[in-house]
């Protein structure tokens, strides 16, 4: 592999002399090129300075207000400082920004000024300041987009980590909540935090997690999805085993019960884990409904999900292989309707998924003001067309409408696309075998969802295998009956003690 450009002097540290340290800022930056890097020489205190920023991420204010003025303005008993301490003078006696500290290390620099800090360094001082300066325009925190809720936060997380953190601080006003914050990306590093509750999440699951990150050897890694297939435990399973969510409410209720939640800078969502199976089916607005509403609403989502997974298979099955199992004046009925479709029962099926899910896609894909003409030009215009020309009966519109219905009560996005997926296995398997092909890929599906871990927690918990837990996974029972954490969080945990008493 090339070597990165200028890897040498991003290895080195500051040498003290000014304006080697500073040349060798302006070459890994390519000034004069690169026109967004200040260089902003200037002298305090009887000696030589620079501050060094990226124009548009830092905040120019800040730099000349907190920095500039404020070290021009403090000379009192500087030049009687030793060299290599004008940089901790500097920090406790000039500089007003709260969030500043020593580093001498290059690349630590370089990322951090790219990243919207100001970095000082100083004739004669092996060490530099970095100091908190960002001020990049950000999208304000707005309504979640993909995860509406009717009761609850209306609030979604946004693309500037710091307002995500500050989010999930609002949400979780403890002092047990840690926020760790590193890199990945070997080439181009990716901010990431990784916060959980001392003392609650468990610490073997911590250090399984820290261990998967710093093992990312990539080059790049574009937000939290790319992370996500990085870390997980099972890449070629078609089930996510993290939870991606937009929403801080949900990710403060899930760090509570000592799951951990990552963020990362641009990425307007958090990753969850370790999670379960029915953590996908799970709402945000359930935890503020009463446990009747709350219930109801996840058993909906459980049958919609089985639906949308076995219906269309358990069609094809019954009226190939089974015809004897259907009543029989259902069974004259969808005979009725077929007579004068040219194509069997599977190529029925299969071109009415493609086209639901053309129509699914193109409605995501366009403007949000054509996407209710596209639902009803799919919907009503090409549905209506296709029976009226017998090409298609209307009972494979009815089965394929469930099924879609089904599919969009999921809250998981990525779980949606997974189950599509494995429709259509189960489509191809109960045409090949009837429902004995249906039996044997729904028994392949649970072998397969009870031998998946999520960073090593079993995904099928508490089901398979059983786990004491809050009665609040499968469906949501009465508040005062939730007395337990679940079983993600340490058996000694503070939390789970509190609830006891």
């Amino acid at each position: 592999m090339t070597d990165m450009p200028h890897a040498d002097l991003l290895r080195g540290v500051l040498t003290g002399a000014l304006q080697a340290d500073r040349k060798t800022f302006e070459t890994i930056f390519a000034l004069p090129e690169n026109a967004d890097i200040v260089v902003r020489p200037f002298e305090a205190g009887g000696f030589a300075l620079c501050a060094i920023y990226t124009e548009g991420m830092a905040q120019s204010d800040k730099v000349a207000d907190f920095i500039l003025r404020a070290c021009h303005a403090f000379d009192a008993g500087a030049e009687a400082v030793a060299p290599e301490a004008r940089a901790d003078h500097l920090l406790k006696s000039a500089v007003c920004i709260p969030q500043a500290r020593i580093e001498n290390r290059v690349r630590e620099l370089v990322e951090q000024i790219l990243g919207g800090m100001t970095a000082l360094i100083i004739d004669g001082c092996r060490d530099g300041l970095l100091m908190e300066t960002r001020g990049f325009e950000k999208r304000p925190v707005q309504r979640t987009v993909s995860e509406s809720v009717v009761v609850g936060s209306q609030e979604g997380f946004v693309e500037s980590l710091r307002t995500n953190i500050t989010l999930m601080r609002r949400y979780v006003q403890s002092h047990a909540l840690i926020s760790e914050m590193t890199t990945v990306g070997t080439r181009v590093p990716l901010r990431i935090a990784i916060l959980y509750m001392k003392g609650v999440a468990r610490e073997e699951t911590l250090m399984e997690l820290r261990r998967r990150v710093k093992s990312v050897d990539a080059a790049t890694v574009q937000g939290l999805g790319q992370l996500e297939q990085l870390i997980e435990d099972r890449p070629f399973s078609l089930t996510p085993q993290m939870l991606l969510t937009e929403r801080p409410d949900r990710a403060a209720s899930c760090v509570q019960d000592g799951q951990i939640v990552l963020l990362a800078e641009g990425a307007p969502y958090a990753l969850i884990a370790p999670v379960t199976l029915f953590h996908l089916l799970h709402a945000s607005d359930d935890t503020f409904m009463r446990w009747q509403y709350g219930s109801f609403l996840r058993l909906i989502r459980m049958l919609g999900a089985l639906f949308s997974l076995l219906l269309p298979g358990a069609y094809i099955a019954l009226t190939l292989y089974h015809p004897h199992l259907i009543p029989m004046a259902l069974l004259t009925s969808i005979a009725e309707t077929r007579a004068q479709v040219p194509f069997t029962a599977l190529t029925e099926i299969l071109l009415m998924e493609f086209s639901f899910y053309l129509i699914n896609e193109a409605s995501t894909r366009i403007p949000s003001q054509m996407g209710s003409v596209i639902g009803i030009v799919g919907g009503l215009i090409l549905g209506q067309a296709a029976v009226s020309a017998s090409i298609i009966s209307p009972i494979v519109i009815i089965v394929v409408a469930i099924t879609g219905l089904g599919n969009f009560v999921i809250p998981d996005y990525g779980f949606t696309i997974g189950l599509t997926i494995l429709r259509i296995a189960i489509i191809l398997a109960s045409a090949l075998l009837g429902l004995y092909g249906l039996a044997l890929s729904m028994f392949a599906l649970l072998c397969h969802l009870c031998s998946l871990r999520s960073l090593g927690a079993p995904f099928m918990a508490p089901v398979a295998p059983f786990r004491p837990h809050n009665p609040d996974i499968l469906l949501r029972l009465p508040i005062w009956m939730q007395k337990r954490l679940l079983f993600f969080a340490r058996r000694d945990s503070w939390m789970r003690k509190e609830k006891r008493k």
